[in-house]
């Protein structure tokens, strides 16, 4: 009988209707996946390269004790009990092993980008109790990861363990109704997926349990690249193979509260151009809160000996989720290793090696307020604005496009000062 239940198992059975007493008598806790970048692998990489996902992650704190009442993180009846914070970090594509084979092989094949979202999304959903709220973080092909965790949970919610059994075939048929032409077999997959997308589905409504429409808390990512790691020239490519069959991906799902992407200026590589978030009506409506910055510097999601241009973009993320998630500032000012002064470290040419095959692009800026994107350029640009002839006038056009710079971000360059 639904009395033995144990309310700490918050059960994911429709027929089961979770009460407020039930999710009043635990503390939600917070579920964040960090996903990293092609090749990049904090486990074996010396610290001067680790990426700003692996610092993130690392800088997390297992609870937080802040004991803010006020905040609708504790809700009513749920006390003052500390909030734990579970993280999960995946290494990027490619990290299995380090032979060149082995880094073609993972540029051109799909199977390893939709295992990477299939163990991201399964932690989730094995870790997942009705009411906890849920953060994805990205560098570059890692952003792309966590978009499609994103959105895969904006299409079928968050699944049971026991529906977890189902999750490849729901995978594989999202993946074949973005790419089949023959109308039978769609109507296939449509039937097949509607038990799983249906607004009342148990995966639905078990992550939007408190019915405001945000299934996932924040999305943070830094520029979100649809390549696959290596210039067009050197892969091998199926125009008609889709990995998913989303969508537009570009548009921001209303499920999402909070989403956050860096941008980098220096970018020049074709083959790693931005995606950019767009958002929708109906987000706006909802109040979805969508900021994207640009940075000085190429791959400003870290991963050089020399990180200064990162260390801003890392500082710029962490000021915009501390009120979300308890974070430890000391670990962030340890790290801090500049070699110049705050904003005039000289980017990067990310075109070097194997990418000098490839072709070159000017990166789209913004050239006014845009609420569709939200975009805005950092304060850090202005001191090496020379660098970018096309942005002076635009800024001078539409001052309001350089964003202020956080209180945190107030704090951690105080500290860049110091050292």
């Amino acid at each position: 009988s639904s009395s033995t239940r144990s309310p700490r198992r918050l059960q994911t059975d429709p027929s089961f209707n979770v009460s407020d007493e039930a999710l009043g008598s635990r503390a939600k806790k917070r579920i964040i996946v960090c996903c990293d970048g092609t090749w990049q692998d904090g486990i074996s990489n010396h610290r001067s390269k680790f990426t700003n996902v692996l610092r993130l992650a690392r800088a997390i704190n297992h609870e937080d004790g802040r004991q803010d009442t006020s905040s609708s993180d504790v809700p009513e009846g749920r006390g003052r009990s500390l909030i734990q914070q579970v993280v999960y970090y995946q290494s990027g594509i490619g990290t299995e092993n380090n032979m060149w084979s082995n880094y073609v092989e993972a540029s051109v094949n799909h199977l390893m980008v939709a295992d990477k979202v299939e163990e991201a999304y399964a932690f989730i959903a094995h870790n997942y109790c009705p009411g906890d709220d849920i953060f994805l973080f990205g560098f570059s092909r890692g952003a792309y990861t966590a978009r499609m965790v994103a959105m895969f949970i904006g299409e079928i919610g968050v699944l049971s363990r026991q529906d977890m059994d189902h999750f490849a075939y729901i995978f594989l048929n999202l993946q074949r109704r973005g790419s089949v032409r023959n109308a039978k077999e769609r109507e296939e997959i449509e039937s097949y997926l509607s038990l799983w997308i249906d607004p009342k589905s148990k995966g639905k409504q078990r992550v939007d349990i408190d019915k405001d429409g945000f299934s996932i808390k924040c999305l943070g990512v830094w520029d979100t690249v649809g390549a696959l790691g290596l210039p067009d020239e050197l892969v091998i490519k199926n125009p008609k193979n889709k990995l998913f069959g989303f969508n537009d991906p570009g548009m921001l799902g209303s499920h999402i509260q909070y989403a956050f992407q860096a941008l980098a200026l220096d970018e020049r590589r074709k083959d790693f151009d931005c995606n950019k978030f767009q958002q929708t009506e109906a987000g706006r409506k909802k109040g979805q809160v969508l900021r994207q910055c640009w940075f000085a510097g190429d791959f400003i999601g870290g991963g050089y000996v020399n990180h200064d241009l990162s260390d801003i973009t890392l500082h710029w993320m962490a000021a915009s989720i501390e009120s979300m998630l308890s974070l430890d500032i000391k670990y962030f000012e340890e790290h801090l290793e500049p070699v110049t002064k705050w904003g005039e470290q000289e980017p990067h040419d990310s075109v070097t090696g194997i990418f000098t095959l490839g072709q070159t692009i000017k990166r789209a800026i913004p050239t006014r307020p845009d609420e569709k994107t939200n975009e805005y350029i950092h304060p850090s640009v202005l001191g090496q604005i020379s660098l970018y002839p096309d942005l002076q006038p635009i800024v001078k056009a539409h001052p309001n496009l350089v964003c202020p710079l956080q209180s945190l971000e107030e704090q951690f360059r105080a500290f860049w000062e110091k050292k």
